[in-house]
């Protein structure tokens, strides 16, 4: 009986999240795959994911002191974990003024410059930043999840399932859940 419940649980989970198995076996299709689509976080902040760029909306607080943190960057999936640079940014945080940043990536009409990342700058259980590209670090990939290393020491593991937990280095955890998986 109580297999029969652990099989009923796995199959509504992986109807629930859009996947049942992963689709592919190498380190790079495998978090491509997984990470890409809408993602949300109990607090109400989205993520989006696509091939080739990575978004973040942030809002809370109130008016007299309000947290926003608006982003999109550039991101290179390898065998090896994720590289990002930040295209735009604006944060305000409470008690401080607003931060602005822009980096121009246009070449022209409908045409950007792509990020070139380098593979021997991704290193497990750390991450780099080198000229403004952050490559977080696949740590330990298995047929359900993959583990990334970022900075700070903080980790994230995403999950086959369209589930991810964030794991900051000084405790707790963080989850997030896909909610629009793009083909």
């Amino acid at each position: 009986m109580k297999r029969a419940l652990i099989l009923i649980s796995l199959f509504l989970q992986s109807i629930s999240f859009g996947i049942s198995q992963p689709q592919t076996s190498d380190p790079e299709s495998r978090l491509r795959e997984w990470r890409k689509g809408v993602w949300l976080l109990p607090d109400g902040s989205f993520t989006i994911y696509t091939d080739a760029h990575y978004f973040v909306l942030v809002a809370s607080g109130d008016s007299s002191s309000p947290n926003v943190y608006c982003g999109a960057s550039q991101v290179r999936y390898s065998s090896k974990g994720m590289a990002r640079k930040q295209v735009l940014r604006l944060r305000q945080s409470p008690g401080r003024l607003s931060e602005f940043f822009t980096n121009n990536v246009f070449q022209a009409a409908r045409t950007e410059t792509p990020m070139d990342i380098d593979d021997k700058l991704f290193s497990p259980g750390v991450c780099n930043i080198v000229d403004g590209i952050i490559y977080d670090s696949i740590t330990e990939v298995t047929d359900t999840y993959i583990l990334l290393s970022t900075c700070n020491g903080d980790r994230e593991k995403i999950f086959a399932n369209g589930v991810s937990v964030y794991l900051p280095a000084d405790g707790g955890e963080a989850y997030a859940f896909r909610i629009e998986q793009f083909k």
